[in-house]
């Protein structure tokens, strides 16, 4: 009997949020489970406890650990199994379940299901769930291998379950996920049945609303002491006394109550580092609505030009102004209004341009921060480009849009472009033409199967272009882009310099009590050293750093290589294309990069949750450093600009006069057509050259002849003054 599809249903993990959570006493389930992973201790690779994120998706109740593809997978407990069977988890609380044959092992069940848009088989898996004697359920995913487990079994603490697999698509690695719910189906601990220290929120979390200025400012104080402490890469933009003053005037700034949903110094204290990877985290728990309004005109910015987008429903008497000009609004110019947006805009690095400017095209999107003291009497004095004037009110949120007849889907098709259709289309391939490939690489969070995919597909290209499109990609592994890049090495890819991880201090951090994924008495960084006379410590592995490419023989292209990027290419998807241009084996197209070139911060981040507000603001404590070499090919501060820059336009961003031309894409099949390629001379050649070295020798040896001639001369000037003298 094959395995089918559970009435291809989507399972809605019904495991109640925290704030829904009635406290039932753990105390008396004394047990100490044995640890599911073999030949570890309790606690060993935790990749994510209970109340903590996976990226940005908030993981409230789970157990995730990682190991060793293959490694065994033993019960903690004794119990029964009650249910079995193979699940693929879109979300972590979602799954899509699929029956089990009792009498085929793991794999065997596994070889039965048949490729499917849906869902990526390489993060299909088993589970089993046993009840324990004290009622509870202790459910188990992650499992493969030639095991045969089926329902009423019996099984011991001890016994091997399976062999670790792939349990969840956010977790691109080898990890197995275990979650715990009483005899009600309310979740409990994963943790203390260990003998860990629990994570997990068991009682009715209360929080203020609105949140009163002291605890908001005492907020913004435990920012500061964490970054102060965790992020490496301040000193980059400002001293710490610079940092401090602008903090405290951030506090200064809170003068009055604030609105959970209206949390503005936050968003502003992310804009004041320009990172792409310090982010205000989506809130974790459900809050109350508040009186929050927002112009019923909604407006876009792009070619220096501010239009009406959108309208409010309801409001329909304002539909003849869509898409009109606007000059100003409440006497302070276009421009300027426009500028107001990005104190709130993050995820960019330094002084990146693209990222704003892109962000900035849906502006109506921030109206709310920028009129963050609206109320239901306030209005808003509009002048058009053509010189009428009219006064609009403000409409309480959330607003229904009414955008019939305007160009806002057109601006979500284009904003969207090169996103990730479904959780595991992580990639797309396809012939654009006789002579150009096209690949499409959505994240750098690729599993095995899917990446041996993408480098089977390189390898077998004969097309003499391929475009590789990068926009709104947010990185991933760097593992994943190692091997990518390798693919396109036809010799080592190691014209970068300088290259090294950078962490402020190793051992214990305080502030980290604050964090969801460490905690203060953990032992952090141990493999960095220090280096004489600089602050910090320091590690050069070569692979973390993409120092050093060497060419992948079995999956190579020698094609020419374009590489779409955009303002939202950021981390990985900034490092791929600066190793390709930094070593002239392509070139980048469109427009710069939303992470720096020189350098990222990355690699481990904690995540502080704020005291007061509940918050969660993720910081990055490593500096990755990719090259140190500036010129004006890679000036300082600034993302991977383009070889070939397409400036943003209204055109690009309403996809065109068809309303369906990516435009930038076509701009990349032009230049191929044109046979527009690598520059005549190298923008690297000058500050590769071994001048330093070079010249130095060049001006002690003509240094060393001066000054053996003039010892010559003299000589011979002593011995004549010698003869005369005789």
């Amino acid at each position: 009997m094959h395995p089918k599809l559970n009435t291809v249903h989507i399972m809605f993990l019904h495991r109640a949020m925290l704030v829904a959570l009635l406290l039932a006493p753990t105390s008396a389930f004394a047990q100490t489970w044995q640890w599911p992973m073999a030949g570890h201790k309790a606690g060993d690779n935790i990749i994510s406890p209970p109340n903590s994120h996976i990226g940005k998706e908030f993981n409230c109740c789970d157990l995730l650990i990682g190991g060793r593809e293959g490694d065994a997978v033993l019960s903690p407990v004794d119990g029964t199994i009650i249910n079995v069977g193979l699940d693929y988890r879109p979300t972590l609380q979602s799954s899509i379940g699929y029956h089990t044959d009792p009498r085929q092992t793991w794999d065997e069940n596994l070889r039965q299901i048949k490729p499917s848009d849906r869902i990526s088989l390489q993060y299909l898996s088993g589970y089993v769930t046993l009840r324990i004697a004290d009622g509870r359920h202790v459910s188990i995913s992650g499992l493969r291998g030639n095991y045969r487990i089926r329902e009423g079994q019996k099984i011991a603490a001890g016994d091997t379950l399976g062999r670790l697999a792939w349990s969840y698509r956010g977790i691109p690695k080898p990890s197995l996920l275990v979650s715990v719910s009483l005899p009600s189906t309310v979740s409990d601990d994963p943790l203390s049945p260990f003998g860990l220290k629990s994570r997990f929120h068991l009682n009715i979390v209360e929080r203020e609303d609105p949140v009163p200025v002291e605890k908001m400012r005492e907020d913004l104080t435990v920012l500061e002491q964490a970054v102060l402490e965790l992020y490496p890469s301040l000193n980059d933009r400002m001293s710490d006394k610079a940092f401090h003053d602008t903090m405290e005037a951030l506090r200064q700034s809170v003068t009055k109550p604030l609105p959970r949903l209206m949390l503005e110094p936050l968003f502003r204290f992310r804009n004041l580092l320009h990172d792409s990877h310090l982010d205000l985290l989506p809130d974790k728990f459900d809050v109350k609505m508040a009186d929050l309004y927002s112009p019923v005109l909604f407006y876009l910015w792009c070619d220096d030009t501010m239009r009406v987008l959108m309208t409010s429903d309801g409001y329909e008497k304002y539909e003849k102004y869509l898409g009109r000009v606007v000059k100003s609004i409440d006497g302070m110019p276009a421009r300027d209004y426009a500028r107001q947006a990005h104190q709130y805009i993050g995820l960019y690095d330094l002084d990146v341009k693209s990222h704003l400017e892109e962000e900035n095209v849906m502006l109506s999107f921030r109206s709310t921060l920028i009129n963050s003291n609206a109320t239901a009497k306030s209005k808003s004095h509009i002048v058009f480009a053509d010189g009428e004037e009219i006064d609009i009110p403000f409409g309480k949120i959330p607003v229904l849009f009414h955008s019939a007849g305007t160009p806002a889907g057109k601006i979500r098709q284009w904003s969207c472009i090169n996103w990730m259709e479904t959780p595991d289309s992580t990639y797309a391939t396809r012939q654009l033409n006789d002579s150009t490939a096209y690949l499409s690489i959505r994240t750098f969070n690729i599993g095995d199967m899917q990446l041996e995919q993408i480098l089977d597909w390189i390898g077998q290209c004969k097309s003499a272009n391929m475009i590789v499109d990068l926009r709104n990609n947010a990185g991933g592994e760097p593992e994943v882009l190692n091997r990518l890049l390798a693919c396109f090495a036809q010799q080592p890819l190691n014209r970068q310099r300088g290259g090294h991880l950078f962490v402020k201090k190793q051992g214990t951090f305080e502030t980290l009590r604050y964090s969801e994924n460490h905690t203060k008495d953990e032992t952090l960084f141990t493999d960095y050293v220090q280096q004489e006379g600089k602050p910090g410590y320091y590690c050069f592995d070569s692979t973390k750093a993409s120092l050093c490419i060497m060419p992948d023989s079995n999956h190579q292209y020698t094609g020419r290589v374009y590489v779409l990027t955009n303002g939202n290419s950021m981390s990985c998807a900034t490092i791929f294309p600066s190793v390709l241009v930094r070593n002239r084996r392509g070139v980048s197209v469109g427009r710069e990069t939303g992470s720096a070139y020189h350098y990222i911060t990355a690699m481990e981040n904690a995540f502080i949750c704020l005291p007061n507000t509940l918050r969660t603001i993720e910081i990055p404590m490593v500096k990755v450093v990719f090259d140190t070499t500036v010129c004006a090919r890679t000036p300082w501060g600034r993302g991977l600009l383009p070889d070939y820059e397409l400036p943003l336009t209204y055109n690009e961003i309403t996809m065109g006069a068809d309303g369906e031309t990516d435009v930038m894409l076509e701009y990349a099949l032009q230049l191929i057509a044109d046979s527009k390629y690598l520059s005549d001379e190298d923008p690297f050649a000058k500050v590769d050259a071994p001048q330093e070295k070079g010249s130095l020798w060049i001006w002690v040896v003509v240094t060393l002849g001066v000054i053996a001639s003039g010892g010559i001369i003299v000589h011979r000037r002593i011995n004549a003054l010698h003869s005369r003298l005789s």
